[in-house]
């Protein structure tokens, strides 16, 4: 019966997207910036209704964007309408009767974008109650007090307090390694645009303390990183069951949670994190901000004491573990990665010579950052870092390979139907991710060039995850008129509630089928970008994670008036 109603489900989707459909950011534009409206028809023209009094304030024509676009198999066309400076809620209206979702234009149209977003972190909280104050109807009894115990690979039979942090996406394990490129990225958009991300009542229960809530959330994080480093230094790899569990609330999550071994990759992504924990802490508390040093410096001697990848080859599951692997067989770029924040956070000489002795190997060519490649993190870094204490030359050239990338991005955006700038073979598992990273890269390179380009073309990728997407949907929870609903997340999926938790940003199209929901939907010749099934069976393009929110806070931050 379940998959009956399935395939009807997918049958009535194939048949809405044979209708003809317009394409908007659902939540909107700002006034002075570009707005194009997506058609997958060749409209004549197009008009800008206002929702308030139902009069046309906008009128322009329909123009090719990318006929036989690659991504999605389908002509894409396009209406212009940047000129409308105008506040106020609309939508788009082809001269046929088909009409957009409702959209705004206003200076603080990301605002909600901007707080859900970084909301969603404290959804995520393990280890405390979730009071109603905080979170409304998504409220939840505290979860995980027993983690964890040492896996046998770990150590001798032990009890260790490894509780709190978030849980990493839609299951309730916990992974140092995607802890890493999730931390990092927000105190990158912390340290980068303060004034952005100054907000002190996003209300979590820390709001009100003068300190930013980006940082508060950020800090309950690092709180459970210290718990999950050994004394010698190195950093256990996760806490998890040896299985995912099953659709039910975190509170009634039971049995032993284990402690995996250390491995290097966590280990250096622990120290990149807490270094540069250290410099943006230092502001509102010393003495933790020396607390995150010491632990930093600590994961480094571990390092430099065991200069090959641990485990051999990387981490892999213990035999009958089978949750996140987050496996990687090379550690050079978390190493250098934390060579990098150290420097910056310590001006030593020794993690200096450190990336200049590694940061080209085997070239300095930029590409978009995930949790197996921090190394354009650790460029980015060196790139903004204090230009009293880093090498010109070698900082001259980080510039020029960002910028030249950031010249490939705009290239590929210019040839996508819908001005994405991931190639259709990107559409991996996290597209989403994929996609807000690069846009966070575009950012970067503007605030270098002021280069417009780079602007609209970061700001392309974010109208792509809320809304101009073949699907036509938001992926984010709780935004647009069109939001994900069915996203593979424990908590929403098991709290009787008909929304999901909101401010979760799900995964997007996968390009191979790696989940039963999608290879029941797809085959492998279907266009890459159109292998998205809102269904939370679908782990593999619906599945949220804490690695995907923090590009989309950097980048609705940015963007936030």
């Amino acid at each position: 019966m379940k998959k009956l109603i399935f395939a009807l489900l997918v049958a009535v989707s194939v048949i809405s997207n044979l209708h003809a459909q317009i394409f908007v950011n659902q939540a909107g534009y700002l006034p002075e910036k570009n707005k194009v409206a997506y058609f997958d028809y060749p409209a004549d023209s197009f008009y800008v209704i206002s929702k308030l009094t139902g009069s046309v304030i906008f009128k322009s024509e329909v123009k090719p964007n990318r006929i036989g676009d690659p991504a999605t198999g389908k002509n894409i066309y396009a209406g212009d309408f940047s000129s409308l400076k105008t506040n106020g809620e609309f939508y788009v209206k082809d001269s046929k009767g088909n009409k957009s979702y409702n959209f705004k234009i206003s200076p603080f149209v990301f605002e909600e974008t901007l707080n859900k977003s970084l909301k969603g972190f404290y959804y995520q909280r393990c280890g405390v109650e979730l009071h109603e104050k905080y979170a409304g109807d998504f409220k939840h009894s505290e979860c995980h007090l027993e983690d964890g115990e040492l896996h046998p690979q770990a150590g001798a039979k032990e009890k260790i307090d490894v509780t709190g942090g978030w849980h990493d996406a839609g299951d309730y394990g916990k992974y140092v390694v995607n802890a890493g490129i999730t931390v990092g990225t927000l105190l990158m958009a912390y340290e980068m645009f303060p004034e952005k991300f100054s907000a002190d009542d996003l209300n979590i229960p820390e709001s009100g303390n003068k300190m930013p809530d980006i940082l508060d959330e950020i800090r309950f994080e690092l709180d459970w990183l210290f718990k999950m480093q050994r004394m010698d230094g190195a950093v256990y790899f996760k806490v998890t069951h040896e299985n995912f569990e099953s659709f039910i609330m975190p509170e009634f999550d039971k049995g032993t949670r284990l402690i995996l071994p250390v491995s290097s990759t966590a280990t250096a992504d622990f120290a990149s994190v807490m270094a540069r924990a250290y410099r943006v802490f230092s502001k509102f508390d010393k003495s933790f901000a020396s607390k995150c040093l010491t632990s930093a410096e600590k994961a480094w001697k571990y390092l430099s004491d065991n200069h090959e990848i641990f485990p051999k080859n990387g981490f892999k599951n213990p035999q009958g573990t089978r949750t996140g692997e987050y496996g990687d067989g090379n550690d050079s770029d978390e190493r250098l990665w934390a060579a990098t924040e150290l420097f910056l956070a310590t001006g030593n000489s020794v993690y200096h010579n450190y990336f200049l002795d590694n940061y080209n190997k085997p070239n300095s060519n930029f590409s978009t950052m995930s949790w197996p490649n921090v190394k354009p993190l650790a460029y980015l870094t060196y790139i903004f870092g204090d230009e009293t204490l880093v090498n010109k030359s070698v900082q001259s050239e980080l510039k020029k390979s960002l910028i030249n990338y950031s010249n490939i991005l705009v290239e590929r955006s210019r040839n996508d139907g819908f001005n994405v700038s991931i190639l259709p073979d990107e559409y991996v598992w996290g597209s989403t991710g994929v996609v807000l990273n690069t846009s966070v890269l575009l950012i970067c390179a503007h605030e270098l060039t002021k280069n417009s380009d780079y602007y609209n073309t970061a700001l392309h990728q974010f109208n792509y995850i809320l809304g101009t997407n073949v699907h036509n949907i938001s992926f984010l929870t709780g935004i647009g008129a069109n939001p994900v609903m069915n996203i593979h997340h424990r908590p929403s999926g098991a709290d009787n509630i008909v929304d999901p938790v909101p401010g979760l940003l799900s995964g997007g199209p996968e390009k191979g089928l790696s989940d039963q929901i999608l290879k029941d939907a797809f085959t492998y010749e279907t266009p890459n970008a159109l292998k998205f099934v809102d269904h939370q069976g679908s782990y593999a393009s619906n599945e949220i994670a804490i690695n995907w929110n923090a590009p989309l806070v950097f980048v609705a931050g940015y963007f936030n008036k």
